[in-house]
């Protein structure tokens, strides 16, 4: 039966989903490096807590959140600088997916356009459709060591009166980047002479790899009452299948959040008393995954960089490398498929995040320190065999 006359029109314009986000048949020769989601399990405190609040009959409705679970992450967040009141601040979700689809839902008729980077997580792209809304792509540019960063002046170009709001993300995924300050302060005029929001995707926060500090959005002068930041769980615990996540705003926008109807999918009750515990007792397991991922990151940037044809670098937040493989004479998309298919080795393609990353392909970097030895060797042999001779 055709079901298309039965459906919501946005869903039939919507892209299949996200390439990173399939499952794939088990094979104890993949290694998958496409989704990012960490190879760590979450702490063993967080398990138990689940266990105990479920124990004690915490099972039942909590309409607003759980008290203790919602000052700690106002706790949190203050340690950046960015005073809240949970009260009136602060919406929890079902993780960050779930946060970026209300995100949205809060500000965006249809017609109305949002500006996302390109390069951009791709995750962002169907809750724009899904509301009827437009995506308008705003380039970034690559620094003299091949990292993106954001333009600004990309971003005020593509503004118009149905501009809402521009969606970044920092520490960035796909990228790598870690906005300044600087870069910070100049989105903020735009935002401001423009008289647009902006939603910012704050999920790999602990998940920096340089001496440059992360800087909330919200803490730069302008932008108090003109950010929507959303936050995860799910890297920062390794506790994607949980779903855990939250939005921070003014008290004016929270109530636009909160007015959104998908309460139906908030975030289970037994897993605000595990946030609790996680936010005041799960720091020690976040500092070694993060050891870890770093030592990850120095390896497979300096291995990459020897094969030819690949330029690779070094990220300064999050745990993803998006290499340039250009140079190797094939398309990214088809780059990623062979990869797959003749080596075992899965990747995301550049394309997948914008035009403008066509030539670049995205390693998550899940795996232990074996496994992405195997993995690269994996890829030099590829790129032996089918690149520019």
């Amino acid at each position: 039966m055709d079901i298309s006359k039965f459906a919501k029109k946005e869903l039939l314009a919507m892209a299949a989903g996200s390439s990173t986000r399939v499952n794939v048949a088990p094979d104890p020769k993949l290694i998958n490096l496409g989704a990012g989601d960490p190879d760590f399990n979450q702490p063993n405190i967080i398990n138990k807590a689940v266990y105990q609040a479920m124990k004690e009959g915490h099972t039942h409705y909590e309409f607003t959140g759980v008290p203790e679970f919602k000052q700690a992450i106002a706790n949190y967040y203050g340690k950046y600088g960015v005073k809240i009141d949970p009260n009136t601040q602060l919406c929890l979700e079902s993780g960050g997916s779930q946060a970026i689809f209300r995100a949205f839902g809060a500000i965006l008729n249809p017609g109305d356009e949002i500006i996302l980077l390109d390069p951009a997580y791709q995750g962002y792209f169907s809750p724009v459709s899904y509301y009827g809304a437009k995506m308008v792509r705003a380039p970034m540019k690559k620094d003299k060591k091949g990292l993106w960063r954001p333009d600004v002046n990309a971003i005020a170009k593509v503004c118009t009166p149905k501009t809402k709001a521009v969606m970044i993300c920092s520490p960035d995924n796909p990228t790598g980047a870690v906005y300044t300050e600087k870069e910070l302060k100049a989105l903020a005029e735009v935002c401001v002479q423009k008289d647009i929001l902006c939603i910012s995707d704050e999920i790999y926060t602990e998940f920096i790899w340089g001496r440059k500090p992360f800087i909330p959005t919200m803490k730069i002068k302008g932008m108090e009452d003109r950010t929507l930041a959303l936050m995860s769980f799910s890297k920062t615990f390794a506790w994607t299948g949980c779903r855990a996540g939250y939005i921070i705003s003014s008290p004016e926008l929270m109530k636009l959040v909160q007015a959104v109807p998908i309460g139906i999918i908030g975030m289970p009750v037994p897993f605000q008393y595990a946030g609790t515990v996680a936010l005041e007792k799960g720091w020690g397991f976040v500092k070694k995954m993060r050891k870890e991922y770093k030592k990850r990151i120095d390896f497979s940037v300096k291995r990459l960089n020897e094969i030819k044809g690949i330029k690779c670098p070094k990220p300064e937040g999050a745990f993803y490398l998006f290499p340039d493989i250009s140079a190797v004479g094939m398309p990214s998309a088809k780059f990623s498929q062979e990869l797959l298919l003749q080596e075992k080795v899965r990747s995301a393609p550049g394309t997948g995040y914008g035009q403008a990353a066509e030539g670049h392909v995205r390693f998550a970097l899940v795996a232990d320190m074996e496994h992405l030895e195997d993995a690269w060797n994996r890829v030099e042999r590829f790129v032996k065999k089918n690149g520019k001779k």
